[in-house]
């Protein structure tokens, strides 16, 4: 390592490579696409490509003299006339040859090596290729960082994608490879540092990347198993803006240069092998001038795995197209132009395969990264008792290194550069920033797609509010029947009133069973009945006396009174077996009295009701409510799950990645539900309102509207779910653990009014509350928007909308 370092200091070396980076830049004879990899000393000061770049020459004592070569204007880029092509292949091995021979060049040296950069033709070479332009670099990363809270992914990376080449990102698993490329396509914001991609940062205003001109085959396979090969290709075509003609003609292109099967061949009947190549074809549909593709052969064979290797090799021999692979087979990677060798968020070198094996004196990319692996834990071992800002915080660049310790290879003319400011339009930044409705329509699509090839889901879909609406009508709210209650009746005559009584008891909804004292008792102490309604012997002859006599002793009081014995654990049935008797004395009383009835009536008399009638049950009551719940949570499971497993499949990152924004997204997703909840919303009211004839006196028109809004409000309830959450365990929890208080509190099945004063208030600040009560006010009273209570849960249910898209726009935001 020492002597790598004195040869590091020599400005002839310097030269070389200088002179290396001039043939990477020009057209020369032969093979010198390749050329020897060199070692740079991490400690000088240099500048990125494009800008005026300066040296500073390492002397003997320590000091610096820095060479500044002429100014040349940026983005200037010039190819070599063939008389002067000798010329600096001479001067390139002559200076290479002077570095090996003289490892401690003075200063009279590196003047002597100056003058001769300045003689004949290699002055106006050099100012052509030295500050060569950005379009050189397909993309250029500086001082990248990335983290996860406390976990840095990123540390100080540097690196450098030659344009019209294949770059091999290798690595083992977890390294960082695919936390880069996200912040490479734009998906992903880094902590610090700055990228370039094609020429600017990556989303920036008007650039498209990510974009057409970005293609990406993420790690996942990323397709959508109901689609077809045409499906899946159409849907690329449509996001980035191609004409039918157009996609159909790089979709015939693709299956034959593929190899793939028929374009009506589902996805999910193809083999592994086909589904990455179908991945691969919506990576170049578009022929996209930068081509990314994370681990692309994971798990292929090795005969699938040497076709995709050759496809790159011929896409890239046009010089447009450069291609970022990644992988861990590090072998394999020997057909790249260039690869870079990645650790711990950090990039240990970066060169041609063959200079990196010579350089190690290694026979395998494997060994010399191993070589590489363990100088990096060496070196790291020694940082760890160093002090706190030394060089464990330094960059480590392939161009501009800190740390002398580190062999970093080099590919290509290094130098810091300043970070250029871009700037755009405000019509660009405007355009930039709307949805486009290209990518709307293309979303809506796809989603109408995958209905139609899952005809089941979509009519359970359907059916399953009306069901669920069904059951609350059928099983909520009416009265019991079917009650067995026990009967101890003393009097034997037919004629006694207790008989008549009896009679007119509701035997639809009361089962008499008449028992001995005794028997009743047991059998209600044992549950078998839920209440006992008792006679005496002298009923008849008592409530005689007390309904002709003004006054009568106790015990005739006593005597007249049907005593009942009630189970009061269910509450609902108790209250009904009341009622039920009360009804049947009143008939009893009207049809032995008569006109004189009112003698022993209450003198209490209940009008005709101003709203509603008489009749109305309790399923009346919760029907609204009921209506407006089912529509929401439904949209809320639909929502939520669909966004996390296409998460995690990794459909929405390639969806992001082809130009799609979250706002985008979510709009296309709301639009696309709302079809579904019309359906649902016509087939629940047809069965409440003719089906189960549940009244509704008021604006139809209002009502449809009033439910659609909660079902919108359910999708961007779901979306705020789905893009807080990852996982689709942990998102059924939280629309469940969401579904049962909101529920109990809304006053859907229960009034807000038994609610206690604490928890009453949190009950009207949520989405249902008001919103069931201005339901029930449009159907049963016939109320409009000019009343109070309906237009508060009009605007209540379209704050909560609003709220929760704004949430989850910057939810989404935040997290990419």
């Amino acid at each position: 390592m020492q002597n790598t370092s004195n040869r590091l200091r020599t400005a002839p070396e310097r030269a070389a490579r200088t002179l290396t980076t001039v043939f990477r830049h020009v057209s020369l004879p032969g093979d010198v696409t390749n050329p020897p990899c060199q070692i740079l000393d991490e400690s000088r000061s240099v500048r990125h490509a494009g800008d005026e770049p300066a040296w500073n020459i390492c002397t003997p004592s320590g000091s610096e003299a820095e060479m500044q070569p002429d100014k040349t204007p940026r983005n200037r880029r010039t190819t070599l006339k063939s008389s002067s092509r000798p010329t600096l292949l001479s001067a390139a091995m002559a200076a290479e040859a002077a570095g090996r021979d003289d490892a401690t060049a003075g200063p009279a040296d590196c003047t002597e090596m100056g003058e001769r950069l300045k003689d004949g033709n290699m002055k106006a070479d050099l100012e052509a290729a030295l500050p060569a332009g950005r379009e050189d670099f397909a993309i250029q990363c500086r001082d990248v960082c990335r983290s996860y809270g406390k976990l840095k992914v990123l540390n100080n990376l540097n690196l450098t994608v030659p344009q019209g080449q294949i770059y091999g990102l290798l690595g083992p698993s977890g390294c960082g490879k695919t936390t880069l490329l996200k912040c490479i396509v734009g998906t992903l914001k880094i902590s610090r540092g700055h990228i370039t991609v094609l020429g600017k940062p990556p989303a920036f205003p008007g650039h498209d990347v990510p974009g057409k001109m970005v293609g990406y085959m993420p790690q996942e396979l990323a397709l959508y198993n109901e689609f077809t090969i045409s499906d899946t290709l159409t849907f690329f075509g449509r996001i980035h803006g191609l004409t039918w003609k157009e996609t159909k003609a790089r979709m015939d292109f693709l299956i034959d240069f593929l190899d793939l099967p028929q374009k009506t061949s589902l996805v999910r009947n193809l083999s592994g092998g086909q589904r990455r190549r179908v991945s691969l074809g919506a990576a170049l549909l578009q022929n996209p001038e930068l081509l990314i593709l994370d681990e692309p052969t994971v798990g292929v064979d090795p005969v699938l795995r040497s076709k995709i290797w050759q496809h790159l090799v011929e896409i890239v021999r046009t010089g447009k197209v450069s291609v970022i692979i990644t992988t861990h087979y590090i072998e394999e990677a020997r057909q790249a132009n260039v690869v870079g060798l990645m650790r711990n968020g950090c990039l240990l070198a970066e060169g041609p395969p063959d200079s990196v094996m010579k350089q190690h004196s290694a026979t395998t990319l494997e060994h010399a990264f191993l070589q590489l692996c363990e100088t990096s834990d060496q070196n790291g071992s020694k940082r760890g008792s160093s002090p706190p800002g030394g060089p464990l915080e330094n960059s480590q660049s392939f161009e501009s290194g800190k740390d002398e310790s580190r062999p970093i290879l080099a590919v290509g003319a290094g130098a810091a550069e300043e970070v250029p400011k871009y700037s755009a339009d405000w019509k660009v930044r405007a355009r930039h920033f709307l949805p486009k409705w290209r990518n709307i329509a293309a979303l809506m699509i796809k989603t109408m797609v995958r209905m139609r090839r899952l005809p089941g889901s979509l009519c359970f879909q359907f059916l399953l509010p009306v069901i669920q609406v069904s059951l609350i009508c059928l099983c909520v709210g009416g009265d019991p029947k079917g009650i067995q209650v026990a009967v101890v009746n003393n009097e034997t005559s037919s004629t006694a009133y207790s008989q008549a009584l009896l009679s007119f008891l509701d035997n639809t909804s009361v089962h008499q069973v008449h028992l001995s004292h005794e028997e009743a008792f047991d059998g209600i102490y044992n549950a078998e009945y839920w209440g006992v309604i008792g006679f005496g012997k002298n009923f008849t002859s008592y409530l005689t006396k007390r309904m002709i006599q003004r006054q009568v002793a106790r015990d005739v009081v006593d005597g007249g009174s049907v005593h009942v014995w009630l189970d009061f654990t269910n509450r609902q049935i108790a209250l009904m077996l009341q009622k039920k008797l009360h009804e049947a004395f009143q008939a009893f009383v009207d049809n032995k009295l008569g006109s004189m009835s009112y003698l022993v009536s209450l003198p209490i008399k209940f009008e005709e009701p101003i709203y509603g009638s008489l009749n109305t049950d309790f399923t009346t009551f919760v029907t609204p409510g009921a209506v407006l719940s089912i529509t929401f949570y439904l949209a809320v499971g639909l929502t939520a799950l669909s966004f996390v497993l296409e998460r995690k499949e990794g459909l929405l990152d390639r969806c992001w990645v082809a130009g799609v924004s979250s706002l985008e997204t979510m709009l296309a997703h709301l639009f696309s539900q709302l079809f579904v909840i019309s359906v649902q919303i016509i087939l629940l009211l047809l069965f409440i309102l003719l089906v189960f004839k549940m009244p509704n006196e008021g604006s139809l028109v209002l009502v449809i509207i009033l439910i659609v809004l909660q079902g919108v409000t359910g999708i961007s309830f779901g979306l705020v779910i789905s893009s807080a959450i990852d996982d689709e365990q942990s998102a059924n929890q939280a629309a469940l653990g969401i579904f049962y208080p909101n529920l109990i509190i809304s006053g859907i099945i229960w009034p807000v009014e038994c609610i206690p004063y604490p928890l009453r208030y949190l009950s009207l600040a949520l989405p249902q509350t008001y919103a069931s009560e201005a339901l029930r006010c449009i159907m049963y009273r016939g109320w409009g928007l000019s009343r109070m209570m309906v237009w508060r849960g009009f605007a209540v249910t379209l704050g909560w909308n609003t709220f929760f898209l704004i949430l989850a726009t910057v939810i989404l935001k935040l997290r990419t």
